[in-house]
């Protein structure tokens, strides 16, 4: 069970859209002193270095938007401020100390806000921020390559691609999970068979986001996706025949067609859901199947479910569907489905 300082999402551990927190928990109480008049450039000299109270003086005014605090971040030539604001937003500690959190740096848009100091244009030098992130994906703390995979989703740089590869094999759930979102985000085709590797023993968490990365990828992950639909395990065909359905590519209908008669019931019904928005492209792959399977239980119900929604969406196919769906409703649905489907193949 993971303890609250390894939970990675905010209140809800089952809403994977929360961005990861620092692992530090602040206290309740504000313990905010005053900022002092030291210039945003001095403060960034004296943060590199380590003190805390300059780190928390100048971050409060980088979430002011005070032009200075972010001059003085992007002209800085010390890896060490980089490192440690990366240091803050994963584990909220500053320079391996730990951090008394001022109030307004305790909310989600404070960590946002730090964040796109890793931004090209926003903030740090791209160079430097990119080698810092680098380095956070090496660390021994989860917490910190959690949140650097992050950030290397938001920027976008598909060099990074390798890197975010080899992170969907972190021993950490939550590092696999923050990779596979980011590859989806770059839209990374390359990472789909590793993807795909990672869904067969993904837990519920980071297979959805697996799902979700090979929709975003779409067209380039459809071929491996249909070869995925024989794969041995429901669990990998139940996620495949989701994304083939959600991406909308054509290439889909006739593995899907076939997926109504999946072994797993709940594969074959998701194969049914998925199908029917294709429209008529679903017809004639749907009798041909009805043609050349053993008719199971289940066929006979995804695939009258099918054809149902099809008349249904389109009345003129309903006298030629509606006796093949009446017999498929029958008790004597595996003697007359085939034949029935033969004959109404040819419309």
């Amino acid at each position: 069970m993971m303890t609250p300082h390894s939970d990675p999402y905010t209140q809800n551990s089952h809403n994977i859209e929360q961005q990861p927190i620092p692992a530090s928990m602040p206290p309740a109480s504000d313990i905010t002193p005053p900022m002092g008049e030291t210039p945003p450039q001095v403060l960034a000299e004296q943060a590199a270095e380590g003190h805390r109270g300059a780190a928390w003086r100048l971050m409060i005014w980088i979430l002011k938007n005070d032009p200075r605090a972010v001059i003085a971040v992007s002209s800085s030539d010390d890896d060490r401020l980089a490192r440690d604001l990366l240091e803050f937003i994963a584990l909220g500690t500053w320079a391996g100390k730990p951090f008394a959190v001022p109030l307004p740096l305790r909310s989600p848009y404070a960590r946002t806000r730090l964040r796109t100091l890793f931004m090209p244009g926003a903030g740090m030098d791209s160079e430097r921020a990119r080698g810092v992130l680098l380095a956070g994906m090496r660390s021994p703390n989860f917490h910190m390559r959690e949140n650097a995979a992050y950030i290397l989703g938001l920027i976008g740089n598909q060099h990074d691609v390798p890197v975010l590869i080899e992170a969907l094999k972190d021993a950490v759930p939550a590092v696999r999970l923050q990779a596979a979102r980011s590859l989806g985000r770059m839209r990374a085709a390359a990472a789909v068979p590793e993807l795909l590797e990672t869904l067969h023993s993904a837990d519920e968490f980071v297979g959805t986001q697996i799902f979700q990365a090979l929709v975003q990828i779409g067209g380039p992950a459809v071929p491996a996706l249909i070869a995925e639909c024989s794969s041995l395990s429901a669990w990998t065909r139940w996620h495949c025949v989701r994304a083939l359905g959600e991406i909308n590519d054509a290439r889909a209908v006739p593995v899907l067609a076939r997926s109504l008669n999946d072994p797993d019931h709940g594969v074959a019904w998701m194969a049914a859901k998925e199908l029917i928005q294709f429209g008529k492209l679903t017809v004639v792959p749907t009798l041909q199947v009805l043609m050349t399977s053993d008719t199971s239980p289940w066929l006979a119900e995804t695939g009258s479910y099918v054809l149902h929604q099809l008349y249904l969406r389109y009345r003129k196919l309903q006298p030629y569907l509606a006796p093949l769906v009446q017999e498929m409703q029958q008790f004597s649905f595996k003697i007359g489905t085939g034949y029935t489907a033969q004959k109404r193949c040819g419309i």
